[in-house]
């Protein structure tokens, strides 16, 4: 769980620098800004992404990030949760893979310029290396897209991929 300090969320994960050690994702493919918070026990984590015009996907058109992208965020963020239960466990990182995105809804069209996407992710299903998760996207409390994703935890995703 997370540590309250002075009333406000804290965790070690409050930089793009630092939660670049719990993702694969690197240079401009690693989309988050920060972790929110986050509760093991239960595998839910928070995440930001700080919308602007150096963001991965950004369209001078819509002076923003198409919200489809929204299920890569929550894909990263559940990278996240991922990495730190196995950092609290002491086990290293375990890859994955989506194998689908379902219900994917969203309720408007740009992440603006400026703006904030607020991610959460909740481990629903796990079923051995199969693992089934909830994503949301907020924006100012604001519920803007909602998905679920499947996925594959693996072993080794060099052999799984072949190379």
């Amino acid at each position: 769980m997370c540590r309250l300090f002075w009333g406000k969320m804290m965790t070690e994960f409050d930089t793009h620098e630092k939660v670049s050690e719990l993702v694969p994702h690197k240079g401009k493919m690693h989309l988050l800004s920060r972790v929110v918070s986050y509760d093991v026990e239960n595998f839910i984590a928070e995440t930001e992404v700080d919308v602007n015009e150096k963001s991965m996907f950004y369209e001078d058109i819509y002076d923003g990030v198409p919200v489809w992208i929204a299920f890569e965020y929550m894909a990263q963020s559940v990278s996240v949760l991922i990495g730190i239960v196995c950092k609290k466990m002491n086990l290293p990182p375990k890859m994955g893979f989506i194998l689908s995105v379902t219900n994917f809804q969203a309720y408007e069209n740009v992440f603006r310029n400026g703006e904030t996407v607020r991610l959460w992710v909740k481990q629903l299903v796990r079923m051995d290396k199969a693992v089934t998760f909830e994503g949301r996207a907020f924006v100012n409390d604001k519920l803007i897209a909602t998905a679920t994703m499947n996925t594959i935890e693996v072993d080794d995703p060099k052999q799984v991929l072949g190379v």
